[in-house]
């Protein structure tokens, strides 16, 4: 059985990709259409557009990413250590999601990780391995809740009919991967993770994943207004022109207002309760 590695950039995944090498380690980027989210470094940028076309040519050129914008660097740096290829990914725009769906996600239409990290992952896996894989998730034994939610089912358009409203008749793999948690066995805590990255010289940002996560608590959004601003302002835009909103109970126009809470523990990132890709 194949061995893939799901990456996110974060401390976590990072950590399970140096002490469990995988025979694919996979990194699945959301993009949007944003050119005030892109790296402000034109070499970068060229650079990850031509990681991102190797293997997922056909979603177009890399613009931007509410990601926070180190990850990227850190991917490259992460690969050099490893000795061996990170294959970057990347589904279709959140822009372009979202004016399909003309709205934002939210906690209860979760398509955000389907769509932009699911999908990719899981055409990657169909077109260069056999099912199924065994697919290592970065959560750790202080998160082991997590790996219960983890799904094996996956579908796809298989081909349309000619009569009813919806017309793709769908395919479904049952047992596509396996998940494993390396680090739940090992028994590794983010206190263990924190510890081994001290001197390596990386600098994971205090907050990962997608910075406009509805996930994230209300707090954390509001500092992420000040760390990572253009994100948030395309956010906010989103809102808008939508008329919907990422989090149920206040629009990002107005947490952008809230004051800053001291004892609010930042930096906690997010964790997807869907399908386990957006790991730290």
């Amino acid at each position: 059985m194949e061995t893939v590695n799901s990456l996110s950039g974060g401390k976590t995944s990072s950590y399970l990709a140096i002490h469990h090498p995988a025979d694919h380690e996979l990194f699945a980027l959301v993009c949007n259409d944003d050119p005030k989210c892109a790296h402000p470094d034109k070499k970068i940028m060229q650079r990850a557009n031509d990681k991102l076309s190797k293997y997922t040519p056909h979603m177009g050129e890399f613009i931007g990413t509410p990601e926070h914008i180190s990850i990227i660097q850190i991917m490259f740096d992460l690969e050099q250590v490893l000795g061996r290829e990170i294959k970057w990914l990347r589904g279709r725009s959140f822009d372009d999601l979202i004016k399909w769906k003309s709205a934002v996600p939210n906690q209860n239409a979760r398509w955000c990780t389907t769509f932009m990290k699911l999908d990719p992952i899981f055409w990657y896996c169909y077109l260069h391995t056999e099912f199924p894989v065994d697919m290592r998730i970065g959560f750790r034994y202080d998160e082991l809740e997590r790996a219960d939610r983890l799904t094996t089912e996956y579908k796809i358009p298989n081909d349309c009919n000619n009569f009813g409203e919806h017309r793709q008749n769908w395919k479904t793999f049952v047992d596509w991967r396996i998940g494993s948690f390396p680090l739940i066995d090992d028994k590794i805590t983010n206190y263990q993770v924190s510890q081994f990255w001290k001197d390596k010289g990386f600098t994971f940002p205090e907050d990962s994943n997608c910075q406009n996560c509805f996930w994230k608590h209300e707090q954390q959004l509001r500092k992420n207004f000040d760390s990572a601003p253009n994100v948030m302002q395309w956010a906010k835009e989103k809102e808008q022109d939508t008329g919907t909103r990422l989090r149920h109970k206040m629009t990002l126009e107005r947490i952008e207002k809230i004051g800053l809470q001291q004892e609010f523990s930042f930096g906690g990132g997010s964790g997807c309760q869907a399908d386990g890709f957006c790991t730290d």
